[in-house]
């Protein structure tokens, strides 16, 4: 009996201790089998992630070619734009060199070549005595730096005046605001002159057009006190057109100097009935070329002075001219060389 209960108690802690193993087998088995299920979740998700970053990195990398490549294009079509410009710059300054060295008789412009500009008006015996004669010399179509450094390098005291800015000549009124005194060139119709300044007045403009055009002009060179006609055959020769224009520049206080580019002009006439005074050239310096021609002009102008009291000349920029000019200080230390508002 002894010995029977000794192998029933040993059978039953067998049979436990195999319940147990089979337990714990079953209990290995189940977390093994979930670490594998969790674990193969898991890098599952991170494959997704990596699949995901690889094709985040693959758009952002597409995107900053796209970028790239956009960036290029405009730069390219930029710098295209650019060098364009340039050239287009480069042609117009070749234009305006070419035009800067019309010859000076488009001032009044006449269909025969070999035309002598119109004559000075007819002025009474001076009451003063020669040696105090005087001569204003107006040096038109100023428009560059280089003009402007040119005639204070003649040391003579000249007058300038400055035609309005243009794609040609866009700094002008810039460099009349650093003179104590000048003119504006004030661009007209011609009779026989097509290449026209920007906005140049024509007959039949309307008064409201011509008084805008002063007043821009009052803007862009706001110390002027006179002006004198860029070409302006055809425009000073009607008298409609004068009429519109002398009392508006008479309101703004503006004294219009007669360049008669045409011996038909109506500025006298119209000055006249203004009650102003009229002003107006007596000798083109260098409406033909060669230096010794510009010279018997300028003799022409120191004569008129002497002979009037005064006398109004005008000149251009040009080389002929400059160098006449300084060739000429004995001569022209006969007379008084002064500004308009002297005379």
């Amino acid at each position: 009996m002894h010995k029977s209960l000794f192998s029933f108690q040993r059978l039953f802690s067998l049979k436990n201790l195999a319940l147990f193993l089979s337990f714990f087998i079953l209990m290995v088995t189940v977390g093994l089998i979930g670490y594998t299920i969790g674990l193969n979740q898991t890098q599952t998700k991170l494959d997704d992630e990596h699949q995901e970053n690889l094709m985040l990195r693959e758009k952002i990398k597409k995107s900053a070619t796209t970028d790239t490549q956009t960036n290029m294009l405009q730069e390219g079509e930029a710098k295209k734009h650019d060098d364009e410009i340039r050239h287009l710059k480069e042609k117009l300054k070749q234009v305006c060199l070419e035009k800067k060295m019309v010859e000076a008789n488009h001032e009044y412009a006449p269909k025969d070549k070999n035309a002598l500009p119109p004559k000075a008006e007819i002025k009474v015996l001076p009451t003063t005595k020669p040696s105090n004669a005087k001569l204003v010399i107006i040096m038109d179509d100023i428009s560059y730096a280089r003009d402007v450094k040119a005639i204070h390098a003649l040391g003579l005291p000249l007058v300038m005046s400055f035609l309005p800015p243009s794609a040609c000549h866009p700094e002008s009124a810039k460099l009349a605001a650093k003179e104590s005194g000048y003119m504006v060139h004030f661009p007209m119709q011609a009779v026989a002159f097509n290449d026209e300044e920007p906005d140049t007045l024509h007959v039949g403009d309307s008064e409201e057009k011509i008084a805008a055009r002063i007043a821009q002009l009052k803007h862009l060179y706001p110390k002027v006190r006179y002006m004198n006609n860029h070409t302006g055959s055809k425009f000073t020769s009607d008298t409609a057109s004068m009429e519109k224009l002398m009392p508006l520049l008479k309101k703004e206080g503006i004294v219009f100097v007669d360049s008669r580019t045409i011996g038909t002009t109506k500025v006298p006439q119209v000055s006249k009935a203004l009650g102003l005074r009229y002003l107006g050239r007596d000798v083109f310096l260098d409406d033909q070329d060669g230096v010794a021609n510009i010279k018997k002009q300028i003799r022409e102008a120191v004569a008129l002075a002497k002979r009037h009291g005064t006398a109004i000349a005008i000149g251009h920029p040009r080389p002929d001219t400059l160098k006449a000019l300084r060739e000429s200080k004995v001569l022209l230390g006969e007379i008084q060389l002064v500004s308009i508002d002297k005379i």
